[in-house]
């Protein structure tokens, strides 16, 4: 074998070498000037193929603080031209697990699961933490991509035997929002699964976090007088008496 070609082989066996031992705050600063630092790591340990950190996370509620979260490289999406991370992660009581990739467009996110106690909210959106809420969440995304327009694919997130302590009807009700894309802003739905409080409405979700939802909330015919208090913190009054919901998130 002559020696430009052992020196090839060499070279590339070093480049190798050195990417795969390259440390995780490389692959961290590169992730918080890609999604222009609303997503930053802390604490990162290990190389871009597999390591573990902290992550605080920027959402329209505010920062969410990931306590724990670890990260898998997986080779085999080089070949469709994305990047690709395997990703589990911790905090507040919820736990979540699912696959991360970026392409030369978009983020994706895959097989994405969450659950978790409601109580956990609290701790992130401080004007819940009024409200109390328990119960169990319940997120599925089979497949998501986004980008600074767009967003594609669908998601599920359902609150299971719901409760607050601002009303004494326990549970209030199981509740499923939806998010389904093609392209553009996604359609938001809201529909109760069960209980006494009726949740219904629809809306548009728009990268990276502007929400317009319109929605209404009533109570079922024995538990009505009950419900009224909670009824009346949630949105003014119909003709039909029902309340109007209206959220707008920026």
């Amino acid at each position: 074998m002559r020696f430009t070609t052992l020196a090839v082989i060499g070279t590339a066996a070093y480049a190798a070498f050195l990417v795969a031992m390259m440390p995780a705050s490389v692959v961290t600063r590169a992730i918080q000037e890609r999604t222009h630092g609303a997503l930053q790591v802390q604490e990162a340990s290990g190389t871009i193929w597999k390591g573990t950190g902290r992550a605080t996370i920027a959402t329209p509620a505010g920062p969410l603080a990931v306590e724990r979260f670890s990260w898998r490289f997986l080779p085999a999406r080089l070949f469709s031209a994305r990047i690709g991370y395997e990703v589990d992660g911790a905090s507040l009581g919820f736990t979540g697990r699912g696959e991360l990739a970026r392409s030369l467009a978009a983020w994706e996110a895959k097989d994405l699961s969450l659950t978790g106690k409601a109580t956990g909210i609290s701790s992130f959106m401080p004007l819940l933490a009024h409200w109390q809420p328990e119960g169990t969440l319940v997120l599925e995304a089979p497949y998501l991509a986004w980008d600074d327009r767009e967003l594609r694919g669908e998601a599920k997130l359902e609150w299971r035997a719901a409760a607050l302590a601002l009303s004494e009807v326990r549970p209030l009700g199981s509740y499923r929002a939806e998010v389904r894309g093609e392209g553009g802003p996604a359609k938001v739905t809201l529909r109760t699964l069960d209980g006494a409080l009726r949740l219904t409405g629809q809306g548009t979700l728009a990268p990276p976090s502007r929400l317009a939802f319109s929605g209404d909330a009533r109570g079922e015919a024995a538990q009505a007088a009950r419900l009224a208090p909670l009824l009346d913190l949630m949105g003014p009054p119909r003709a039909d008496g029902s309340r109007a919901l209206e959220w707008r998130l920026q």
